[in-house]
């Protein structure tokens, strides 16, 4: 029974860790940062409105970055 318990909570684990992180842990870093941000900037509304944003959108584009990057290095060199 021990046993099945400990399969059961890795298997659970690593349910949650694909769902949540999958192939772009930027992504996951990029909203507990966000969300930590927009909870130390809770009373600052102006502060909220630009800062939160602009982390998103650059979180965003890092990403897109970072994928776009990682195509190119899958690509076969093209021989001419």
């Amino acid at each position: 029974m021990r046993r099945t318990a400990a399969r059961w909570a890795r298997t659970f684990g690593h349910f949650w860790w694909d769902f949540l992180v999958g192939d772009t842990p930027e992504l996951f870093v990029a909203v507990l940062v966000l969300v930590v941000v927009a909870y130390l900037l809770r009373h600052d509304r102006m502060a909220d409105v630009v800062a939160l944003p602009a982390l998103a959108i650059s979180a965003l584009l890092g990403s897109a970055w970072r994928g776009r990057s990682r195509v190119r290095e899958r690509r076969p060199a093209e021989e001419g």
